[in-house]
């Protein structure tokens, strides 16, 4: 099983690849994880053994994206 997640239109993909490098390196169980950085967009693959883990993994992470992009909203406007 495989999935893939892009975002495209990001002011900096490279500082939200680093937020996402702790979690990179420690792949979740039954499952790798691959971040491609573009010149404004970044490309998260993730191949999994199953399907649960799959949807594990894309919950885990899109979340993880979600929490970094808020705080970097937050920040820009302060």
């Amino acid at each position: 099983m495989r999935a893939e997640i892009t975002l495209s239109k990001i002011p900096d993909p490279k500082a939200l690849a680093s937020c996402l490098s702790p979690e990179v390196t420690e792949d979740l169980a039954k499952t790798s994880m691959e971040v491609e950085i573009g010149i404004d967009s970044l490309k998260i693959k993730i191949a999994a053994e199953d399907v649960s883990s799959l949807r594990a993994a894309l919950n885990s992470y899109l979340r993880w994206l979600r929490i970094a992009t808020d705080t970097n909203e937050v920040i820009t406007q302060l």
